[in-house]
């Protein structure tokens, strides 16, 4: 995310903010307001940063349980941080005044799939996407929070003044109710995403329109929305949403925007699944599970990012997928489970023509060290680098990893020809030669260049 000329990331692994384009990086992942490191949303205006946090657990009985555990926010740039808590209501805590209607809400008394995927800041609140607690803002940093009303799978739109006996918010019942997105216009104008459809607001969050893949003639073409964004031109703000298939066999990934609030949507990138956008001008950047796409042209057609390597630190990105992208003047910013990248985007230097890989890396200086990262690391959701020399033009480099038994379990190169005196990085997804993941426990590996004194690391493997 980019605010003037600062980058910040939040990752499963903290918060972390960067004041030079991304060479080097400031971590808050030691602050005590991220005492759970997984940032699950982020959102920064001007001075004032919100973060929300949680982490993944995996059971038995439910499989992966997404946990929301709070919030931290800032108000001068990280130099400070406070936390709130997540949403809980009481089970008495129900009712709602809603117009002449008192509206009925399912109390969310756990932090379990309690989880806030999407904040907005505004000068006046904060607003909060959640997937059971729905959509929320609160306008004392986080002390206490209002439910806002949106309409039902079963209808378009919903205002106080209509009557809505016996009408309950139950998130159980009604994929409208699980928030996965929220974008604020302006104070009267708020656009919010679920798994029902997009909604819109023209007074503040009071009163709710419905757009879904079904109840328009020009609409969009699934219901799942998971990002909402504007983009801001002379005639207006463009609104573009990603949207994935929800309950309908009939829906289909793509991104839409609307130029008219809503009443008419044209639909592009059909069949890609997408994540985020960003904006410069009349450019558009798309995050998606493809690689990151740029248009000039509102989507009538596309350039994409293809392979990505940095050929300045011989590092390149190995997954396609991108969750972030955001601008900072000409730069392009890109982030993705292997890595930030950056490219420069203007008259001189066209999309994606040259890339730059950031890690969080350190150099080893010497051609007898190495180091593992991430380490620990847990194979079934990540994978590991190792990261090493090398002093002449060219070379050959062989790495091999043992078991605690000395046992070679796996050989990640064979003679494998590295060129260029630089540190450079080699991944092991945590699987042996039979392709199987590895127990927990510690590992050695071992990293030969051009047969010479081979330097030797450790790593712990945690699933």
């Amino acid at each position: 995310m980019i605010r003037g000329n600062l980058v910040w990331i939040g990752t499963g692994k903290g918060v972390a903010r960067s004041s030079d384009g991304g060479r080097t990086f400031v971590s808050y992942r030691n602050v005590p307001q991220f005492a759970r490191p997984g940032i699950f949303a982020m959102d920064v205006k001007g001075d004032t940063i919100w973060c929300a946090t949680g982490y993944v657990e995996e059971t038995s009985v439910a499989g992966n349980v997404q946990t929301g555990t709070g919030y931290a926010y800032s108000f001068d740039n990280g130099g400070s941080w406070h936390s709130a808590p997540q949403p809980l209501d009481s089970q008495a805590d129900t009712a709602v005044a809603y117009g002449s209607n008192i509206i009925h809400f399912l109390p969310i008394t756990v932090p379990e799939q309690n989880v806030t995927f999407r904040l907005d800041v505004t000068d006046s609140a904060v607003w909060i996407a959640s997937w059971s607690s729905g959509l929320r803002k609160s306008t004392d940093n986080g002390a206490t929070w209002k439910r806002i009303v949106l309409p039902s799978d079963t209808l378009s739109s919903i205002s106080p003044n209509d009557a809505l006996s016996g009408y309950v918010v139950d998130p159980r019942v009604s994929n409208n109710f699980l928030l996965f997105s929220v974008f604020v216009q302006s104070p009267s104008v708020v656009w919010a995403g679920s798994a029902g459809g997009i909604n819109r607001s023209l007074d503040g969050g009071l009163s709710w329109a419905k757009f879904t893949a079904t109840n328009e003639v020009n609409h969009v073409l699934a219901n799942w929305v998971v990002a909402i964004r504007g983009q801001r031109r002379a005639s207006g703000t463009r609104i573009w949403t990603a949207n994935w298939p929800a309950a309908s066999a009939s829906e289909t990934y793509s991104v839409s925007f609307t130029d008219d609030s809503g009443m008419t949507w044209k639909n592009s990138l059909v069949g890609v699944k997408a994540y985020d956008f960003a904006f410069k001008d009349s450019l558009v950047y798309v995050a998606t599970d493809q690689g990151l796409f740029r248009s000039s042209n509102a989507g009538v057609s596309w350039v994409m990012s293809g392979s990505i390597v940095d050929p300045a630190r011989g590092n390149e990105i190995t997954s396609p997928a991108f969750y972030a992208v955001s601008v900072m003047g000409d730069t392009v910013y890109g982030g993705n489970a292997d890595g930030l990248v950056k490219t420069v985007d203007n008259g001189t230097n066209p999309f994606g023509a040259r890339w730059d890989v950031l890690r969080t890396s350190q150099p080893v200086g010497t051609l007898s060290a190495t180091y593992s990262y991430p380490n620990p690391f847990s194979p079934k959701h990540e994978i590991v680098r190792f990261h090493y020399k090398i002093s002449q033009p060219s070379a050959t480099v062989t790495i091999e990893v043992f078991d605690f038994g000395m046992n070679r379990i796996k050989t990640v190169l064979r003679d494998a020809p590295r060129g260029g005196a630089q540190e450079r990085d080699e991944i092991w997804d945590g699987r042996d030669e039979t392709g199987s993941l590895v127990l927990n426990g510690v590992y050695f590996y071992r990293v030969t260049i051009s047969g010479g004194d081979p330097a030797w690391g450790k790593v712990m493997v945690i699933q």
